[in-house]
């Protein structure tokens, strides 16, 4: 079994009680005609300074949480989904959200080779003009541009992007969902609650894939930059290990 699969299943119930709580909860469907190409994504991310500041999601202020979830088991996965509990962009009060985001991908070919490549594609699609991600390792906080609300941004535009660049930038996905909260602190903290073990775990499948090299050195998988690299406190907790051990030689 996937080492992931049971946290699909914690994420259904998660989703359950907050619907039987009577959270807002609205769900869009990434339109089929939308592809990684037809969406503009950017080689970095926008630079947006606080006084071009619409809306702040996460960040120090509030909660924040994302993270990543796969299966080769597509039935596990409402392709296209976006799911939205909480209020969207436009109506949030003082320009500030707790803001929780799942992404959730599915393919029979996929297997514990793809995490890095997809930490990487997953943080290439968030690359949208107007919206800056200033930092992720699981607690987000990102911001949208005055203009980017105005012209109409919104969740359901973010969603449908990542799913598309996902989708259209890796074969072996044939299935995407994405989950986003933003109804009330407590709701992301729950969130969090799962994103905790959910990035325990990928950290765990990351030491399998990180080779220490004859001159003690280690070789990493991954292209993505160290600065927002999920895994940055495994790498770092690798690196004392290996320093130690060569001093010990």
């Amino acid at each position: 079994m996937n080492p992931f699969d049971p946290y699909f299943k914690r994420i259904r119930d998660y989703e359950s009680a907050l619907l039987n709580s009577g959270r807002r909860v609205q769900v869009w469907s990434a339109r089929p005609s939308d592809n990684g190409n037809d969406i503009a994504t950017q080689f970095t991310s926008p630079l947006i300074l606080k006084e071009n500041t619409a809306v702040e999601l996460g960040g120090p202020r509030t909660a924040g949480s994302t993270f990543i979830i796969w299966t080769e088991d597509v039935s596990l996965i409402s392709n296209g989904r976006i799911t939205l509990v909480g209020p969207d962009l436009a109506e949030a009060a003082e320009g500030i959200l707790p803001f929780g985001q799942v992404t959730l991908v599915g393919g029979p070919a996929l297997s514990n080779e793809i995490q890095p490549r997809l930490a990487r594609e997953h943080y290439a699609a968030e690359r949208v003009p107007g919206y800056m991600v200033r930092s992720t390792g699981g607690r987000i906080w990102s911001r949208v541009s005055d203009k980017a609300l105005g012209d109409g941004f919104s969740l359901d535009f973010l969603g449908t992007t990542i799913i598309s660049h996902l989708l259209a930038s890796m074969s072996a996905i044939t299935v995407a969902e994405i989950l986003f909260v933003t109804s009330c602190v407590e709701d992301v903290q729950n969130l969090e609650k799962i994103g905790v073990q959910v990035r325990k775990l990928s950290h765990e499948l990351r030491r399998e894939r990180i080779k220490q090299t004859a001159d003690g050195e280690y070789q990493c998988e991954s292209n993505i930059s160290c600065d927002v690299c999920p895994d940055i406190e495994v790498c770092s907790e690798i690196r004392k290990i290996l320093v130690l051990r060569k001093k010990s030689e």
